[in-house]
Protein backbone atom coordinates (compact mmCIF):
# COMPACT_ATOMS: atom_id res chain seq x y z
CA UNK A 1 0.00 0.00 0.00
CA UNK A 2 1.07 3.70 -1.15
CA UNK A 3 1.67 6.15 2.01
CA UNK A 4 3.94 8.80 0.77
CA UNK A 5 4.02 10.69 -2.29
CA UNK A 6 7.63 11.84 -3.58
CA UNK A 7 8.16 15.02 -5.25
CA UNK A 8 11.11 16.50 -7.67
CA UNK A 9 10.70 19.94 -7.87
CA UNK A 10 11.99 21.17 -10.86
CA UNK A 11 9.64 21.14 -13.77
CA UNK A 12 7.14 18.87 -11.80
CA UNK A 13 6.01 21.43 -9.03
CA UNK A 14 7.83 24.61 -10.79
CA UNK A 15 8.69 25.39 -13.99
CA UNK A 16 12.95 25.72 -14.36
CA UNK A 17 12.36 28.21 -17.11
CA UNK A 18 16.10 29.43 -17.21
CA UNK A 19 15.65 29.93 -21.37
CA UNK A 20 12.64 32.01 -20.54
CA UNK A 21 14.37 34.02 -17.92
CA UNK A 22 16.85 34.38 -20.09
CA UNK A 23 15.32 36.00 -22.77
CA UNK A 24 12.81 37.86 -21.64
CA UNK A 25 13.32 38.87 -18.50
CA UNK A 26 16.68 39.75 -18.71
CA UNK A 27 16.31 40.61 -22.80
CA UNK A 28 19.57 38.81 -23.54
CA UNK A 29 19.88 38.00 -27.25
CA UNK A 30 18.91 34.18 -28.03
CA UNK A 31 23.24 33.64 -28.68
CA UNK A 32 23.57 34.60 -24.70
CA UNK A 33 20.95 31.92 -24.17
CA UNK A 34 22.29 29.44 -26.05
CA UNK A 35 26.06 29.79 -24.76
CA UNK A 36 24.70 29.92 -21.06
CA UNK A 37 22.86 27.11 -21.72
CA UNK A 38 25.65 24.72 -23.38
CA UNK A 39 28.29 26.16 -20.81
CA UNK A 40 26.81 26.05 -17.34
CA UNK A 41 23.14 25.36 -17.67
CA UNK A 42 22.96 22.09 -19.30
CA UNK A 43 25.84 21.15 -18.21
CA UNK A 44 28.16 19.62 -15.44
CA UNK A 45 28.79 22.78 -13.82
CA UNK A 46 25.29 23.69 -12.70
CA UNK A 47 25.41 19.83 -11.69
CA UNK A 48 27.94 21.02 -9.37
CA UNK A 49 26.01 24.02 -8.09
CA UNK A 50 23.63 21.40 -7.23
CA UNK A 51 25.45 19.61 -5.85
CA UNK A 52 26.53 21.74 -3.20
CA UNK A 53 29.99 20.87 -2.83
CA UNK A 54 31.62 24.16 -3.50
CA UNK A 55 30.29 27.86 -2.58
CA UNK A 56 28.42 29.77 -5.16
CA UNK A 57 30.58 32.64 -5.64
CA UNK A 58 32.99 29.70 -6.95
CA UNK A 59 30.35 28.64 -9.21
CA UNK A 60 29.87 32.01 -10.51
CA UNK A 61 33.66 32.49 -10.81
CA UNK A 62 33.40 29.43 -12.95
CA UNK A 63 30.92 30.66 -15.28
CA UNK A 64 32.63 33.87 -15.51
CA UNK A 65 35.93 31.94 -16.72
CA UNK A 66 33.52 29.83 -19.06
CA UNK A 67 32.31 32.80 -20.44
CA UNK A 68 34.44 35.92 -20.53
CA UNK A 69 32.87 37.77 -22.73
CA UNK A 70 29.68 37.77 -20.76
CA UNK A 71 31.12 38.47 -17.52
CA UNK A 72 28.01 41.05 -16.57
CA UNK A 73 25.53 39.18 -18.27
CA UNK A 74 26.37 36.54 -15.51
CA UNK A 75 26.49 38.94 -12.57
CA UNK A 76 22.73 39.63 -13.58
CA UNK A 77 21.75 36.39 -14.04
CA UNK A 78 22.48 35.45 -10.73
CA UNK A 79 21.14 38.75 -9.07
CA UNK A 80 18.00 38.10 -10.26
CA UNK A 81 17.78 34.57 -9.99
CA UNK A 82 14.76 34.27 -8.05
CA UNK A 83 12.86 34.64 -11.37
CA UNK A 84 14.47 31.30 -13.01
CA UNK A 85 11.43 29.71 -11.78
CA UNK A 86 7.76 30.00 -11.07
CA UNK A 87 5.39 27.63 -9.38
CA UNK A 88 2.91 25.54 -10.98
CA UNK A 89 -0.54 26.51 -10.17
CA UNK A 90 -1.49 23.15 -9.78
CA UNK A 91 1.16 22.20 -7.14
CA UNK A 92 -0.28 23.45 -3.72
CA UNK A 93 -3.87 21.96 -4.66
CA UNK A 94 -2.43 19.08 -5.35
CA UNK A 95 -0.22 18.44 -2.61
CA UNK A 96 -3.66 19.93 -0.33
CA UNK A 97 -5.68 17.08 -1.94
CA UNK A 98 -3.03 14.25 -1.30
CA UNK A 99 -2.38 15.17 2.26
CA UNK A 100 -6.38 15.56 2.71
CA UNK A 101 -6.59 12.19 1.79
CA UNK A 102 -3.94 10.60 4.29
CA UNK A 103 -0.72 10.66 2.08
CA UNK A 104 2.53 11.99 3.74
CA UNK A 105 4.41 14.14 1.19
CA UNK A 106 8.01 14.53 0.47
CA UNK A 107 10.17 16.58 -1.41
CA UNK A 108 13.26 15.12 -3.27
CA UNK A 109 14.94 17.67 -5.53
CA UNK A 110 18.26 18.34 -6.78
CA UNK A 111 18.85 21.99 -6.18
CA UNK A 112 21.24 24.70 -5.27
CA UNK A 113 21.08 25.30 -1.63
CA UNK A 114 21.10 29.38 -1.68
CA UNK A 115 19.16 29.42 -4.15
CA UNK A 116 16.55 26.69 -2.91
CA UNK A 117 16.32 29.06 0.37
CA UNK A 118 15.82 31.58 -1.64
CA UNK A 119 13.19 29.74 -4.04
CA UNK A 120 11.67 28.90 -0.62
CA UNK A 121 11.06 32.15 0.55
CA UNK A 122 9.59 33.85 -2.81
CA UNK A 123 8.43 31.77 -5.12
CA UNK A 124 7.30 27.96 -3.21
CA UNK A 125 3.46 27.87 -2.03
CA UNK A 126 3.92 24.66 -0.99
CA UNK A 127 7.04 23.42 1.13
CA UNK A 128 5.07 24.58 4.28
CA UNK A 129 2.76 21.64 3.52
CA UNK A 130 5.06 18.92 2.95
CA UNK A 131 6.37 16.47 5.67
CA UNK A 132 9.41 16.49 5.02
CA UNK A 133 12.29 17.03 2.34
CA UNK A 134 16.20 16.59 1.33
CA UNK A 135 17.31 18.64 -1.02
CA UNK A 136 21.18 17.94 -2.68
CA UNK A 137 22.86 21.38 -2.27
CA UNK A 138 22.36 20.64 1.90
CA UNK A 139 23.44 17.22 1.55
CA UNK A 140 26.17 17.21 -0.96
CA UNK A 141 24.67 13.98 -2.77
CA UNK A 142 22.18 14.20 -5.59
CA UNK A 143 19.98 12.00 -7.63
CA UNK A 144 20.23 9.77 -8.91
CA UNK A 145 22.80 8.75 -6.56
CA UNK A 146 21.06 6.28 -4.15
CA UNK A 147 22.62 7.06 -1.04
CA UNK A 148 20.16 10.59 -1.32
CA UNK A 149 16.92 8.17 -2.01
CA UNK A 150 18.16 6.49 1.24
CA UNK A 151 18.56 9.10 2.57
CA UNK A 152 15.04 10.63 2.73
CA UNK A 153 13.82 6.82 3.43
CA UNK A 154 16.62 6.96 7.01
CA UNK A 155 15.35 10.54 7.61
CA UNK A 156 11.56 10.05 7.72
CA UNK A 157 11.55 6.11 8.46
CA UNK A 158 9.86 5.60 5.25
CA UNK A 159 9.11 1.91 3.76
CA UNK A 160 10.61 2.46 0.12
CA UNK A 161 7.47 -0.42 -0.97
CA UNK A 162 5.13 2.07 0.36
CA UNK A 163 6.58 5.25 -1.48
CA UNK A 164 5.54 6.66 -5.16
CA UNK A 165 8.22 8.29 -6.87
CA UNK A 166 7.36 11.43 -9.33
CA UNK A 167 10.70 13.21 -11.45
CA UNK A 168 10.79 14.48 -14.79
CA UNK A 169 14.11 12.44 -15.81
CA UNK A 170 14.09 8.73 -16.24
CA UNK A 171 17.66 8.10 -14.74
CA UNK A 172 16.08 9.27 -11.10
CA UNK A 173 12.87 7.17 -11.73
CA UNK A 174 14.72 4.42 -12.11
CA UNK A 175 17.08 4.65 -9.57
CA UNK A 176 13.96 4.68 -7.05
CA UNK A 177 12.81 1.71 -8.93
CA UNK A 178 15.71 -0.18 -8.29
CA UNK A 179 15.61 0.79 -4.42
CA UNK A 180 11.88 -1.10 -3.94
CA UNK A 181 9.68 2.61 -4.77
CA UNK A 182 7.03 2.79 -7.24
CA UNK A 183 7.91 5.51 -10.57
CA UNK A 184 6.03 7.97 -12.48
CA UNK A 185 8.04 9.78 -15.32
CA UNK A 186 6.61 13.51 -15.17
CA UNK A 187 5.68 14.72 -18.52
CA UNK A 188 3.05 16.97 -17.32
CA UNK A 189 0.34 17.32 -14.60
CA UNK A 190 -2.28 16.58 -16.62
CA UNK A 191 -0.88 12.81 -17.82
CA UNK A 192 0.51 12.53 -14.65
CA UNK A 193 -2.45 13.33 -11.81
CA UNK A 194 -4.06 10.35 -13.52
CA UNK A 195 -1.30 7.59 -13.40
CA UNK A 196 -0.89 8.61 -9.94
CA UNK A 197 -4.57 7.89 -8.69
CA UNK A 198 -4.32 4.71 -10.32
CA UNK A 199 -1.37 3.53 -8.68
CA UNK A 200 -2.93 4.78 -5.40
CA UNK A 201 -6.47 2.58 -6.25
CA UNK A 202 -4.31 -0.62 -6.81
Amino acid sequence: MIRNIVFDIGNVLAAFRWEDYIRYDLGYPEEVARVFGERFIVHPLWDEFDLGVRETNDIIADMKATVPEYRDEVNVFFERIADIVETYPYSRKWIGELKDSGYRVYLLSNYPRETFRLHERLKFDFTDLVDGKVVSGFERMSKPDPRIYRLLLDRYRLKAEECVFLDDRQVNIDTAIRLGMQGILFTGYENAKPKLEKILKE
